[in-house]
């Protein structure tokens, strides 16, 4: 479903039934103290978005190390993140809720969960799930109406990096944690390694810069120009002649890409490698590369999941809520005065007619590569 007509949904009409239904909070009332700190069952909900997803993990690995195994950890997901998941060895069922046969264990499951943990930052269909499924529910106080969905919440700290805001919500559970030094890996299997070594055997002498060159669907104003894409690549193939280049991409930014690729047909040294590989191999081909250069959109952040040197080109959000974490290892690219134009938290999408992201330079990006 398109993303437009999700968010109308979520605002209207999930908003219109949180405010009917959070009546039920009050009518299971419970001895928060022994909840909190004897669970049985713990319900995470991520719904959206591979590259928020990625960031949770550091939260889900401390949660679980807290609790260790007297505890029963589940997953609620869409089809949108579901796979980021599904080798972490987190949970004991991962559910997505637009299965129908999981949609129907969720109706179910009527306040089965000792605690729901709720990392999504706007959507209200998650509060109303929260209702539902859970007799603790853990949330950012940031939404009036959703907040009418929690009895226990945490402050958005926009302020700060978005991995750390997830991790807040654990400390309602007394839990201290702990700020991580770099992300959690996205775990490949050893099946996922065979097609990305054969590739890349072609190529053991070479150095190997990877370019994610579009956005996600839902901001356009993140899109750095295919005219400097085109003067970067021709400028690094120029000046390295021992290095290739490999342009990824997703069905809605073909169009783009392909006038990218099309500008360097005979050139050998420029590989498209859209549709080669699926979400782990190319996690693990993120590994094997010397250098990740993105617009702000997921591949940037499963490149710093992967350890890999990350080159973030970056507007219209904040980079200190979405830098390439963690900021002594990645470069950040930001031309702004600091105002932010997406507020997820609170709800804002704005558009700006100006072009902020453009006001990045070949120059910038260039000097910033080291091989």
């Amino acid at each position: 479903m398109n993303i437009k007509i999700l968010r109308y949904i979520d605002k209207y009409f999930f908003w219109f039934l949180i405010l009917i239904f959070f009546v039920f909070k009050y009518l299971y009332i419970f001895r928060k103290n022994e909840l909190v700190k004897n669970p049985k069952k713990i319900l995470i909900i991520r719904l959206w978005a591979l590259w928020s997803s990625l960031l949770s993990f550091p939260m889900i690995k401390q949660l679980e190390e807290y609790y260790w195994k007297n505890v029963e950890f589940d997953l609620l997901a869409t089809n949108r993140n579901i796979s980021v998941f599904k080798n972490q060895e987190y949970f004991k069922n991962i559910y997505n809720i637009f299965n129908l046969k999981d949609f129907l264990n969720i109706i179910l499951s009527f306040k089965k969960y000792d605690i729901i943990i709720d990392t999504e930052e706007y959507f209200k269909l998650s509060g109303l799930l929260s209702i539902w499924l859970g007799k603790i529910w853990i949330w950012f106080s940031n939404l009036k109406v959703r907040w009418l969905s929690y009895n226990l919440s945490v402050k958005y700290n926009g302020e700060q990096h978005s991995i750390l805001t997830s991790l807040d919500l654990i400390s309602k559970l007394w839990i201290k944690y702990k700020i991580p030094e770099k992300m959690e890996k996205l775990i490949y299997l050893d099946k996922d390694k065979l097609k990305v070594d054969n590739f890349l055997k072609n190529y053991n002498w070479k150095k190997i810069i990877c370019i994610h060159a579009w956005w996600a669907e839902t901001s356009a104003e993140r899109f750095w120009s295919n005219k400097n894409w085109i003067n970067l690549i021709q400028k690094i193939l120029a000046n390295n002649s021992d290095t290739i280049i490999l342009l990824s991409w997703t069905k809605f930014e073909e169009e783009s890409i392909s006038e990218i690729s099309n500008s360097f047909q005979n050139n050998k040294n420029l590989i498209n490698i859209c549709w080669n590989f699926n979400l782990f191999e190319f996690a693990y081909l993120l590994e094997k590369v010397n250098l990740m250069i993105s617009n702000d959109t997921w591949p940037m952040h499963l490149s710093a999941s992967m350890w890999t040197k990350t080159i973030w080109l970056f507007w219209p959000n904040l980079p200190s809520r979405f830098w390439a974490y963690p900021l002594n290892k990645n470069i950040n690219l930001y031309k702004w005065d600091w105002t932010a134009y997406i507020n997820v938290h609170l709800w804002k999408f704005e558009k700006c007619s100006k072009d902020i992201i453009n006001r990045i330079s070949v120059d910038d990006v260039y000097k910033n590569i080291t091989l």
